[in-house]
């Protein structure tokens, strides 16, 4: 029997980065804090010699996105937008692509801002291409 390409695993180099106010077409090198975690009460009842654990609210770390440096700084104006009008919030989506370049696996960040910006070192002596980052909150995933 013949093993199709829709058994293998999926590729981390085919994925997209879509957020409101930046051109699609500008994509991204690296994603990086894609995690869930379900949060723990402690809780400490007299009488026991052990400390109860309960379940508690999901808890999300923030997600880091890595690009090329382009002339444009759409992504300074993002973080930029989080300084000047601190209510700002927008839906950033992730979608991790098959080898057809279908959506797989899809991410949905509600409640999302930059929380930083970062520019690529400069070195006279490197012909590598300079990389900027943003760090973006978010409060959860709409599934």
């Amino acid at each position: 029997m013949a093993r199709t390409y829709a058994n293998d695993p999926l590729q981390k180099f085919k994925f997209r980065v879509s957020i409101p106010g930046l051109a699609p077409a500008l994509g991204f090198q690296k994603a990086s804090g894609l995690r869930r975690e379900v949060g723990v009460v402690e809780y400490r009842e007299g009488g026991f010699d052990h400390t109860h654990k309960l379940v508690g609210q999901e808890v999300v770390e923030p997600v880091v996105l890595e690009r090329g440096t382009y002339a444009s700084q759409d992504l300074y104006q993002l973080y930029k937008q989080t300084l000047t009008n601190p209510t700002f919030r927008t839906t950033v989506t992730i979608e991790q692509l098959d080898k057809q370049g279908k959506v797989a696996r899809k991410w949905v960040l509600a409640e999302a801002w930059v929380k930083s910006w970062e520019g690529s070192d400069l070195d006279a002596e490197s012909e590598d291409v300079a990389i900027e980052k943003i760090e973006i909150e978010f409060e959860h995933f709409l599934d």
